[in-house]
């Protein structure tokens, strides 16, 4: 058995998810906005759900939004999670929700529309979007 921690996951890129995952290693959050219907997407995807267009462009967000839900993970499933942390569902100012880790929270409660705003967590690999409560 080695000391070594366990390495972080981290997802895997893409060519469509690569503009995505570089623009998160500027500290940027971007969503994809569909030039066809104006629907804007978190989920990187080449085709627009709502209208099939696969025309899109790359928009930036505020990193603002609110919590829309949560859960405390208290059980750890992979070495690199130390438990317990907060995972939270964001609504964004520009429409879609994003999961993502809240950095500093202590594993109680936090009120539904609660503001958060994205913080960012370098890795050698990546970087990763994280909510502070505001």
């Amino acid at each position: 058995m080695s000391d070594e921690p366990a390495p972080r996951p981290f997802p895997q890129r893409d060519r469509d998810t690569t503009p995505f995952w570089e623009a998160q290693d500027k500290h940027e959050l971007r969503f994809q906005r569909c030039t066809g219907c104006g629907s804007v997407r978190y989920r990187v995807t080449p085709l627009c759900p709502n209208c099939h267009s696969f025309d899109h462009e790359w928009i930036a967000s505020s990193g603002r939004g609110h919590v829309y839900s949560y859960t405390v993970v208290r059980r750890q499933t992979h070495p690199a999670f130390p438990v317990p942390y907060t995972v939270a569902l964001a609504e964004m100012e520009e429409g879609p929700r994003v999961a993502a880790q809240v950095r500093g929270h202590d594993g109680g409660e936090i009120a539904l529309g609660a503001p958060v705003h994205v913080e960012w967590e370098d890795h050698p690999k990546q970087s990763l979007p994280v909510f502070v409560l505001d």
